[in-house]
């Protein structure tokens, strides 16, 4: 970055900020010490290190993350099968004095937990769609996905 007498500024940049981002640039270059607002954000900008992270997935990354949420669908599919299995049993078995094991309020608790866990089966199913739609869309825009030549 040269001085102005070495190097002439001569390129403007124009952009526009909110009242709110006026304000907070005003304090700003005020606790700075800094007079010329051009001066201000060319350091800001220029001085400033600007990271860029990239991610690099790996199709074991991929599967691992799949097997993962399969492995949790079929944790919640088990306790849906042994929910039903339990209401189905209890349904038919009466106590001694002839009344029904389970009532009405028993059936409604049992089906309100299938609810429940009938949403969990539906939201992991699609946490693995939007991973996989996800990679795949990040994949097709990567370095690393082989594209045709044309």
């Amino acid at each position: 970055m040269g001085t102005y007498k070495k190097e002439p500024r001569c390129i403007w940049h124009h952009f526009r900020v909110t009242e709110k981002e006026e304000i907070q640039i005003r304090r700003d270059m005020a606790n700075a010490d800094y007079l010329s607002m051009s001066k201000y954000f060319r350091h800001r900008i220029l001085q400033q290190k600007i990271t860029v992270e990239k991610v690099i997935v790996t199709d074991r990354t991929i599967r691992n993350q799949i097997n993962n949420l399969s492995a949790q669908i079929e944790r919640i599919g088990v306790n849906f099968n042994q929910a039903v299995r339990a209401l189905h049993s209890s349904l038919n078995v009466k106590r001694k004095n002839g009344e029904p094991l389970i009532n009405g309020r028993a059936a409604a608790y049992f089906l309100n937990q299938l609810a429940m866990l009938s949403e969990e089966i539906i939201q992991k199913q699609n946490e693995i769609i939007s991973f996989v739609s996800e990679i795949t869309h990040d994949n097709s825009s990567s370095h690393l996905t082989p594209h045709p030549r044309k």
